[in-house]
């Protein structure tokens, strides 16, 4: 089967470059190693959406707000102003990625893992994957890697930004039930509107730190809570290990200890807050939340420096609201420094240098480490998302590599669909 875009990676970089792509009338196919969308949204239980709003102002829309509109359409989103953060149910979120998909006509491979590609030429000409039905094939002639771990870059042979060691921690989220959210305790830390001061809840914090101190503990981060809504259940992100996230069997320890610690950390509040005495587990994420991997070399590397700075590119892809969130691998403490003013991603930060039909979207594009800190969060990644669609559609419409893309046409096409505001 052959698709003039494919895309790897179905959360909500992934979706929404293949809607993107598809809306502009290119055959897209989406290949994504769940049975559903959304990724760490859904299926990894991380929430609230952060990132369309800065100082009160809406500096992010297009189809990541669309996202929005559906879900509070169903009543299964809050919009937690005046921060912006986004309350949501994961399971009509993955519903509506899904009919987002499919409105758009495009061709989702689902339970399908990527595992190989062929490059001629400084062009990726097709891929391989593992499905039900054994290897499968595609080809294409524009692909966009949204797979976060930057795992078609990675095969074509995309240099890579050097890793130190330490990378960010990853986190296990969880929902419980059973918690009463009506004292004082926790009934306002659920929501991320920020009258209630830190969304951090400092009691719980302090006295986890206590059972890190006494030896009953390993690690722990946060904790965050976050209402879901519709039903009785709370997200919780709290578990915390450090690992390399590409690499199997780092990952499988870091997976295995946080399992654990999900079920520790539980009986530790049940022995000292009566709103957990009657908690229990009812899911956990299908993957460990990795907050940090592998990002390409790109024609341009955005920096902290810049973000910070105002720095305005020629052709900005999308904006960046949420403060610079650095987690410290070895602790449970993190490193916030706020944006004075939303700043801007510019488009060669999503093209690498080597491979001409190949654009990077989400957490993989080219930027150090302050800046990812900023950019990783999911309104930002469906607003990359989008305009690597753009891009992509652009590059089929004159047969060009994805950097010889006319950066003007491609802001105009922005700002037609509001990706940036």
């Amino acid at each position: 089967m052959h698709y003039e875009v494919i895309v790897i990676g179905g959360g909500p970089a992934g979706v929404a470059a293949a809607v993107s792509a598809a809306r502009q009338g290119c055959t897209t196919a989406l290949l994504e190693e769940n049975g559903f969308l959304g990724g760490t949204a859904t299926g990894g239980l991380v929430l609230p959406i952060s990132g369309f709003f800065h100082k009160e102002r809406q500096v992010v829309g297009g189809i990541g707000w669309e996202v929005v509109e559906r879900l509070l359409a169903r009543g299964a989103a809050k919009v937690e102003y005046p921060k912006g953060h986004v309350s949501y149910h994961p399971e009509y979120l993955k519903l509506v990625y899904q009919e987002l998909a499919q409105e758009a006509s495009v061709d989702l491979y689902t339970n399908c893992r990527l595992t190989g590609c062929t490059v001629k030429e400084n062009r990726i000409t097709g891929i391989a994957f593992q499905g039900k039905s054994g290897e499968e094939r595609l080809t294409g002639d524009y692909f966009i890697d949204a797979s976060g771990d930057g795992a078609l870059c990675h095969l074509a042979g995309v240099p890579m930004l050097p890793g130190d060691g330490q990378e960010q921690p990853m986190s296990l989220c969880f929902l419980l039930t059973g918690v009463d959210v009506t004292t004082p305790l926790l009934k306002n830390c659920i929501h991320h509107d920020g009258k209630s001061g830190a969304s951090c809840n400092a009691v719980i914090h302090d006295y986890l730190q206590s059972c890190v101190d006494e030896g009953k503990l390993d690690q722990f981060g946060g904790p965050w809570f976050n209402t879901v809504l519709l039903g009785d259940a709370l997200a919780v992100n709290v578990t915390r290990a450090a690992a390399d996230a590409t690499d199997r069997a780092s990952y499988n320890r870091a997976e295995l200890r946080m399992r654990r610690d999900m079920f520790v950390i539980l009986n530790l509040l049940k022995e000292k807050f009566p709103e957990f005495r009657n908690a229990s587990v009812v899911s956990s994420a299908v993957h460990a939340g990795i907050r940090e991997s592998r990002r390409i070399v790109g024609l341009e590397t955005v920096t902290g420096e810049d973000l910070l700075s105002g720095k305005v590119p020629e052709c900005p892809v999308a904006r960046c609201a949420h403060p610079m969130d650095i987690h410290i691998p070895g602790g449970n403490g993190q490193r916030l420094i706020s944006l004075e003013k939303p700043a801007y991603i510019p488009h060669t930060a999503l093209i690498p240098k080597d491979v001409s039909n190949l654009a990077a979207a989400g957490r993989c594009v080219s930027a150090d480490r302050e800046a990812f800190a900023t950019l990783r969060v999911q309104a930002t990644c469906m607003a990359m998302g989008e305009s690597a669609g753009l891009l992509a559609a652009l590059a089929n419409k004159h047969g060009c590599a994805m950097g010889k893309v006319p950066a003007q046409e491609l802001k105009a096409a922005i700002a037609e669909r509001h990706v940036v505001l």
